[in-house]
């Protein structure tokens, strides 16, 4: 009897989120992931009884990342620090946006452990918008964001700005500062 082959989960989320980016819902397999990680399907298997399982479980490890960078939201007292610190972490995990854009075409009735997790997952997507909202109007009363223009759009204005296209000559530090005064401050000039 051959020995189990032993597998490193971060490797796999790893590879799986480039193949998913690169082939789409439909292109990915487990025999991709297996050549690439130089481990046996049945390995995979082993962790995961079919892809949607494994997307599944990608998606919230994803999103445990993503929210585990508001922890420290509560000890920031000014409001526009807050959503500022929430807007880099939008940025800084932009390519991880790109792979959670794949929830709808995993399969929720093909396991438990699929529907469970994608539960989890609206429930982030809840949570991080609650959270981003609540920033915002929190920003609002303290004079940093108009009060006329509705909180759904800022919240939206700042999600979707990670699809803007980086400029590769720019530094990432810079291009979301620069994005986040564009979204804060307009882009006419101040003497129109």
């Amino acid at each position: 009897m051959m020995a189990k082959q032993k597998m490193n989960i971060n490797e796999l989320y790893a590879v799986t989120g480039k193949i998913l980016v690169e082939k789409g819902y439909a292109g990915f397999h487990f025999k991709l992931v297996s050549d690439q990680l130089n481990v046996s399907r049945s390995t995979i298997y082993e962790y995961f009884s079919n892809k949607d399982e494994l997307i599944a479980s990608l998606m919230v490890h994803l999103m445990d990342t993503i929210m585990a960078e508001y922890d420290g939201l509560d000890r920031i007292s000014e409001p526009l620090e807050k959503l500022r610190r929430i807007f880099d972490s939008f940025m800084k995990y932009a390519h991880l946006h790109q792979i959670l854009l794949f929830a709808p075409f995993v399969n929720g009735e093909s396991s438990p452990s699929v529907k469970k997790d994608l539960v989890t997952l609206r429930q982030q997507h809840h949570t991080l918008t609650r959270v981003l909202t609540e920033v915002i109007d929190a920003c609002k009363e303290a004079g940093s964001i108009r009060q006329d223009i509705p909180s759904s759009l800022v919240a939206s204005l700042l999600f979707q700005s990670i699809q803007i296209p980086k400029n590769k000559t720019i530094e990432d530090a810079e291009w979301s500062e620069m994005i986040f005064r564009v979204l804060l401050e307009g882009y006419g000039t101040r003497d129109r």
